[in-house]
């Protein structure tokens, strides 16, 4: 009986995670993400910008299984948002700087060719790191060409 259980407990699990990878697959790219308008700007200003290559996520979201999980629910989230009107809470890009040294310093093998993070007279990217600030404050048009600069307050918001 037990065995039954557990053989059909672990069959669930399976199935249920390769279905979740396809789903995953299926919605991360950008043209999924651009089908709700309040994306579509900023689809169109990652064509232009030097990541045009990355899908949505390789850079918002998470690092790891669970951080799929995590953008995923924000995903559903954004979804309910666009279909409901209802914007109480604001639509806002997770970035976290793990996704950018995980390319740049080449621990995917998936992109060989990335540019690597050097040291520079004018920049330690060593010494960046270690003072915890953001890929994000020299290199803020990195993954939008455009930089919308959309502030928690839409201060500064510009049309494109």
């Amino acid at each position: 009986m037990w065995k039954k259980v557990i053989l059909g407990g672990l069959i669930t699990f399976v199935a249920s995670y390769i279905l979740f990878q396809i789903g995953y697959v299926a919605t991360s790219g950008p043209f999924f993400c651009a089908k709700c308008h309040e994306v579509e700007k900023y689809v169109i200003s990652w064509q232009q910008a030097p990541h045009n290559n990355l899908n949505c996520l390789e850079c918002h979201q998470p690092p790891g299984e669970l951080g799929k999980i995590h953008a995923k629910a924000r995903g559903l989230n954004y979804v309910f948002q666009h279909f409901s009107g209802d914007f109480t809470v604001p639509t806002r890009a997770i970035m976290s700087d793990q996704n950018c040294l995980i390319c740049h310093l080449g621990d995917r093998d998936r992109y060989p060719d990335t540019v690597r993070l050097t040291n520079t007279s004018k920049v330690n990217h060593y010494e960046t790191i270690q003072n915890s600030q953001s890929c994000l404050d020299c290199h803020r048009s990195a993954g939008h060409e455009v930089d919308m600069y959309v502030t928690p307050d839409l201060k500064g918001a510009k049309e494109l």
